[in-house]
């Protein structure tokens, strides 16, 4: 029960400090003229700025050191915490100065470096192609290739209002039930961020003082959530849903917009011939938007429809096992992307 109420608290603290940091670091950029600008791939049409990420970084870290002074939070290794912090320091300058796609890739390189050196990597592929244990090269080969595609699926669909806030949101209250059983040190951590999410969400959804989280943000959250994902591939991690359902399908399936969107815009774009790291509007929500569905909306539907395959695929994986599970996720897909998104 104590356990509980201290959940509770950093949950409220940390909603209370992010809503209250995004309303005066938004006033901060708003006088020094520090506004997103409008052009023919914004989906806003009023004043906003990109200083949402900047909020969730210093109520994070405001929320962390509280607990961890407190001894309720287990403090990471050192290369954990430093490949998150120039994640975010990397997305700071792209936000300020606009960095190129090339030496922002580089940054990435590094930062997940540092994070896979912290101790935690993949090194199992649970049973897909049928293949257990993996060389040590080969995990950090996959490793960090896992952190490149989560850390810019997360950032390419920062686009749409709310979206990709709802979507961390999803993946760190999953990740957050699996490490309350297997590592409750760790667990404070979830109701820390889900708060700060949630009161950035007051201001991403307004329509008078926007704010949207920006490359800070999205590196920021999505160098997280690529972490958690190395964690739970890890098998020297135990996690209580091993007899239910594959871990990579529940670490696919807990992120599964934005890494099927990010699949669809690279391939698209690299058939088209351009730059998969040039930015357009071919994303899936864009076409949500267009067809005349608000933000909230489009976000929430896609929300759903993501929990609805977790749940399924949940469901029947005791049943009918790994391949079918894809073949079934596969052709739901289709449907889907033929009902709605056509």
């Amino acid at each position: 029960m104590t356990e509980l109420f201290y959940y509770f608290i950093f949950l409220l603290l940390s909603m209370v400090v992010s809503f209250y940091l995004n309303g005066y670091v938004y006033s901060t950029f708003s006088s020094n003229k520090m506004i997103d600008p409008i052009n023919e791939r914004s989906s806003h049409n009023s004043k906003a700025t990109r200083s949402g990420g900047i909020s969730l970084f210093l109520t994070i870290c405001l929320c962390y050191a509280i607990a961890a002074s407190t001894g309720l939070l287990l403090i990471p290794s050192t290369p954990i915490v430093l490949g998150i912090v120039f994640m975010a320091l990397t997305g700071f300058i792209d936000d300020m100065f606009s960095v190129r796609y090339r030496e922002k890739f580089f940054l990435q390189l590094f930062s997940g470096f540092l994070i896979i050196q912290g101790g935690w990597a993949i090194d199992s592929f649970h049973g897909v192609f049928g293949v257990f244990a993996i060389p040590e090269w080969v995990g950090f080969l996959v490793s960090m290739f896992v952190f490149i595609v989560v850390v810019n699926s997360l950032n390419l669909i920062d686009g749409l209002d709310g979206l990709a806030s709802l979507v961390s949101i999803k993946f760190f209250l999953i990740m957050g039930g699996l490490i309350l059983v297997s590592s409750k040190e760790m667990f404070v951590f979830f109701p820390i961020i889900i708060g700060a999410l949630f009161g950035f969400l007051g201001h991403n959804f307004s329509s008078s003082k926007k704010v949207f989280l920006g490359d800070t943000g999205s590196l920021f959250v999505g160098s997280i959530i690529a972490f958690f994902m190395l964690y739970v591939l890890d098998s020297s991690n135990p996690i209580i849903t091993d007899s239910y359902i594959s871990r990579p399908l529940l670490v696919v399936l807990s992120l599964f917009y934005p890494l099927i969107d990010t699949l669809r815009a690279v391939v698209l774009r690299s058939y088209k011939g351009r730059s998969p790291f040039i930015a357009d509007r071919i994303h899936l929500h864009h076409r949500l938007v267009d067809k005349g569905y608000e933000h909230w909306m489009a976000s929430v539907l896609i929300l759903c429809l993501s929990i609805f395959l977790l749940v399924l695929n949940f469901l029947v994986y005791a049943k009918i096992g790994l391949l079918l599970c894809v073949v079934i996720t596969i052709l739901l897909c289709l449907i889907i992307y033929q009902f709605l998104f056509k």
